[in-house]
């Protein structure tokens, strides 16, 4: 009788709990590592702010716009795609950010790479700071552009089109690949520089950006020489005439003043690939970009050589 009795209360206190409302538990933290740790949210952020233009345009890349964006103007010359929101902060530049504007635009999180490192525990102070580096590291700069885009496609819940982003960069890169090579078959070598003024040139290595991308479209890089840890060569005339008769592609924009001083230079006619008519401007590309930077480098490359074979 006793656990009839029991049985019944226990029943009834069953049913009368289940006649409450529900309670919401709280949202499980989530825990993200970077290349200085790890940074904890209650709960999912969405407002980003970013300190340079690789984080700019991959967030992009994903179809988030960023809340605070350094050096807007600079950005529409030098990376110009993807086209930057209408609506955001100006964070002031890129190697010293606008404190006061970054607490204005009251990101969820704050986005940096290492050569803004010093800077980190201050930054925290306003949100949390995340470090994810593409550059000034070794191995081939796209390889860690697409990581740095799958890490922030896991930090968005956009992991999805990270993939989808990353599988459409490298078919446009294997496509411009193709587009060069019919056009100047197998073994011709490409250099890829920028031109800083009429007597001084980044000269980019295998591991950079621009030369990672071009290992990716089966395309030999002409420049063998000593690189820094960005992975260009700060050269001069000199060590251009090493290159030999390679192709010369050189990164738009250049000062139109230093462009007719150079090209009017007697030491740059007498460059192997001048001689030749092998030299090619390429239209804005960022050398410290992201994915979509290498596959609009690519593809601007394959415009380029294809212009002057059928001029």
């Amino acid at each position: 009788m006793q656990l009839q009795k029991f049985g019944r209360v226990a029943l009834g206190c069953m049913l009368a709990f289940a006649t409450l409302p529900a309670i919401a538990m709280p949202a499980e933290a989530e825990t993200y590592m970077h290349e200085n740790g790890t940074a904890d949210f209650k709960t999912a952020p969405t407002r980003f702010a970013v300190t340079n233009w690789s984080l700019t345009e991959s967030l992009l890349a994903l179809g988030i716009a960023p809340v605070g964006i350094p050096d807007a103007d600079g950005y529409r010359d030098w990376v110009v795609e993807p086209p930057l929101p209408d609506d955001f902060t100006n964070l002031g530049t890129r190697t010293e950010p606008n404190f006061e504007a970054l607490r204005d635009s009251k990101p969820d999180a704050i986005l940096i790479s290492s050569d803004l490192g010093m800077a980190y525990e201050k930054l925290g102070d306003i949100a949390p700071t995340l470090v994810y580096s593409i550059y000034n590291r070794s191995g081939p700069a796209f390889d860690h552009a697409e990581d740095l885009l799958r890490k922030l496609g896991a930090l968005t819940g956009n992991s999805d089109k990270a993939e989808e982003v990353i599988a459409n960069a490298n078919a446009r890169i294997a496509s411009a690949g193709e587009r060069i090579t019919k056009v100047m078959g197998k073994g011709r070598k490409i250099a890829i520089v920028r031109i800083i003024d009429d007597a001084n040139f980044r000269i980019h290595g295998d591991t950079s950006l621009f030369g990672s991308v071009l290992a990716r479209m089966g395309l030999e890089n002409a420049w063998k020489g000593q690189v820094n840890s960005w992975s260009f060569h700060l050269g001069g005339i000199a060590d251009l005439a090493k290159i030999g008769d390679a192709e010369l592609a050189y990164i738009e924009p250049v000062a139109p003043t230093v462009k007719a001083k150079l090209f009017a230079s007697p030491l740059w006619k007498t460059l192997p690939f001048v001689r030749s008519n092998h030299v090619h401007a390429i239209p804005s590309s960022w050398t410290f970009g992201g994915v979509l930077a290498g596959a609009r480098f690519a593809e601007q490359l394959a415009d380029a050589i294809e212009a002057s074979a059928n001029p």
